[in-house]
């Protein structure tokens, strides 16, 4: 049998043996092409060139002070320990971080692209290889419009934690003045107490002379017995509203809480209501902005992004009678969208229709800022209004008859039940007093903190 002829041209050799380069980039393409398909055809999931891995939060962003665990918590000290300790603000902070990070994020081009084509004609050694670098670009203020919006939500983020601040330092300043207006109830029941245990000594003593009934000294006792259980009650409430206190300055709840200090004067402040001074009203404002803002960048959305392109290319064809030859090429190119059937218009509606709603929830919330002032301007001065009628006429008065019914009832001149009868008038008035001057402070923190005043209430 004829052997093959193994005898090799010159028309052969040109046509083979100039293409060792090319022949290679062209086996590393395929064998590379062939190796992410067969990883794409047996993943379960998708193709995972790059690995992304999860991370730890990362508390130096902004939580990472320290938390103050004293137990000394002085009533004026109440708004720095929250705003520092508080968790939920600690927390809430983080949000600021958030809004930061898309601010750095906005405004930004799409990455560009590299393209690599490799070509190869199974029949012969004719192929080529084309690189493409591509960048899609806007052809509106769309990037600067993003960058806008996203510095806006980040002040609107500093603002929203000014709002919950404000409100958490009230709250913890309002179960303050509770526990001092408790504190000054018992103060006063153990006095009482202490006047009645007194009195029944004596009566005990002139009962023993036959000069006044030992029921009038068991009914003593019982009535100091009484305000002693109003005492341990009130006791325990303090120890509930310490326990309270403690979740919003961050505290611990196996350690003691040591509240000390004095409210200020009962007198109503003399500064008035300036709607800029609202964290609230600010924040809408940048909302308003925000939403106009929004607008501008759906009719910048109109217009879909331009592509350019600059690309180069290798080829090898044959060229008979030279055999095969290389061929070089470089151009540009581009590629505009037409705006035929999307022209955004659903969403600039929608976005149109936010800006008029954001605005009339301005509206709504200065109106709603003005009436909550209002209701607390007038509460302080009806506190008050009764606070001075008690401490000015009827609790002297209630004083002055309950001693001279006591001095009546040691000369054998009225009965006991009268005495005990004033000193019940005489207890019933000062809770009075207390309640009205609690309810009065109470008022008071939550008018400064409707017009928006940041120093500490107390």
């Amino acid at each position: 049998m004829p052997q093959p002829n193994r005898y090799i041209t010159d028309k052969d050799h040109r046509r083979t043996g100039n293409l060792p380069f090319f022949m290679k980039a062209i086996s590393i393409g395929l064998t590379t092409l062939g190796v992410i398909m067969t990883s794409a055809c047996n993943s379960t999931s998708s193709l995972n060139i790059v690995t992304a891995t999860a991370e730890e939060p990362n508390l130096a962003l902004g939580n990472s002070k320290h938390i103050n665990q004293s137990s000394q918590l002085k009533v004026s000290a109440i708004a720095k320990r929250v705003s520092n300790n508080n968790p939920q603000l600690r927390a809430a902070r983080l949000r600021i971080q958030e809004a930061q990070g898309q601010v750095v994020q906005s405004g930004r081009l799409s990455n560009p692209e590299i393209e690599l084509d490799l070509r190869k004609n199974v029949r012969s050694s004719e192929g080529g290889l084309e690189v493409t670098f591509a960048q899609r670009f806007p052809i509106t203020n769309r990037l600067r419009v993003e960058k806008k919006i996203s510095n806006q939500q980040l002040s609107i983020a500093k603002e929203e934690i000014k709002v919950a601040q404000k409100a958490l330092t009230a709250q913890a300043q309002e179960l303050a003045i509770e526990i001092l207006h408790n504190r000054q109830r018992a103060t006063y029941l153990k006095k009482q107490s202490a006047l009645l245990d007194e009195f029944a000594d004596f009566i005990d003593s002139a009962a023993a002379r036959g000069e006044l009934s030992s029921l009038d000294a068991n009914q003593a006792k019982v009535e100091s017995a009484t305000l002693k259980s109003h005492l341990a009650r009130i006791q325990t409430r303090d120890a509930i509203l310490l326990n309270k206190l403690k979740a919003y300055i961050g505290l611990h709840p196996d350690k003691p809480l040591v509240l000390s200090g004095r409210l200020p004067n009962a007198t109503i402040p003399t500064t008035n209501l300036t709607l800029n001074n609202r964290p609230e009203y600010r924040a809408k404002l940048l909302e308003i902005e925000q939403a106009k803002q929004n607008i501008a960048l759906q009719k910048a959305k109109r217009f879909e992004d331009v592509e350019g392109r600059l690309f180069t290319s290798v080829d090898r064809e044959e060229d008979a009678p030279e055999g095969i030859e290389t061929e070089g090429t470089i151009g540009a190119g581009v590629s505009i969208p037409l705006q035929f059937y999307n022209k955004n218009e659903g969403n600039i509606q929608s976005a149109r229709a936010q800006a008029a709603r954001v605005t009339s929830e301005k509206v709504a919330l200065a109106l709603e800022i003005q009436q909550q002032v209002a209701t607390e301007r007038a509460e302080m001065q009806s506190w008050i209004a009764q606070s001075k009628k008690l401490t000015q006429s009827l609790i002297p008065l209630a004083d002055t008859n309950a001693q001279q019914l006591e001095n009546a009832y040691r000369n054998g001149q009225t009965p006991f039940t009268s005495v005990l009868k004033a000193r019940s008038q005489q207890l019933e008035l000062q809770s009075q007093n207390l309640d009205n001057l609690e309810a009065f402070h109470k008022a008071r923190v939550r008018y400064l903190a409707a017009i928006g005043r940041e120093q500490s209430a107390l």
